[in-house]
């Protein structure tokens, strides 16, 4: 009868999971948004996550001439649930970013988003 309350218990924590503190960390914004259109001279990106991460890759490309855009100084070191990633100033076209990070739990979490730089205003 023992075996019987243990195997229950055991089937009643593997059904249930362990509960929030399990939860994956996840990128909840961006600056630009996903679609969003910017106007030129965007010199950085802001990424804010659900829980503490800290970046290890960031890759802004240009969709147009198929380059990357070089970033400016280094990522963050310290895990936080915001990071700002500055870059050469963009100029018109569509990019696409894409980032890897690890949470604190040693998860690998990446993600993706898209936004296009709008021609400057003719004077």
């Amino acid at each position: 009868m023992r075996i019987a309350n243990l195997a229950a218990a055991i089937l009643c924590l593997v059904l249930t999971g362990t509960g929030p503190a399990s939860a994956h960390a996840k990128m909840k914004s961006s600056v630009p948004a996903d679609g969003a259109s910017v106007a030129a001279g965007l010199q950085q990106i802001e990424l804010t996550f659900s829980h503490p991460m800290r970046l290890t890759l960031v890759r802004v490309h240009r969709r147009t001439d198929d380059g990357d855009v070089p970033l400016q100084g280094a990522l963050p070191k310290a895990f936080s649930d915001g990071a700002i990633v500055s870059l050469t100033p963009l100029t018109a076209g569509a990019y696409d970013v894409s980032w890897t990070a690890v949470s604190k739990d040693g998860h690998v979490m990446k993600g993706s988003f898209t936004f296009k730089v709008a021609a400057p205003a003719a004077q």
